[in-house]
């Protein structure tokens, strides 16, 4: 199993559009080869966390291309007036998770 986690900073004022934006995002996420699970956590002072889950690193790293058409180009629209700067990407690999 692989993990991206994606951080930035939510505008001020803007928590509550950009979790709806985030979840306007799943739709096309949900829909991408090898999707298993998302999460967004966002801190008292504006720090947001999101967290997908994929099954292999090739699904991963498709999710993750900025190509036309792809699905970064589709959601970054619906999330990325909320946000203070461009969100920051990080791959890993899932060594342990317990549910």
């Amino acid at each position: 199993m692989f993990a991206r986690i994606t951080r930035f900073d939510v505008a001020d004022g803007k928590e509550k559009e950009l979790v709806q934006g985030y979840n306007a995002t799943l739709e096309h996420v949900k829909a991408q080869k090898g999707f298993q699970e998302a999460i967004l956590m966002i801190d008292a002072d504006g720090k947001a966390v999101s967290v997908t889950f994929w099954d292999t690193k090739e699904n991963l790293d498709a999710s993750g291309k900025t190509t036309p058409g792809s699905v970064i180009e589709k959601i970054l629209p619906m999330v990325r007036p909320y946000q203070k700067a461009p969100p920051v990407s990080t791959p890993f690999s899932v060594k342990l998770r317990v549910k």
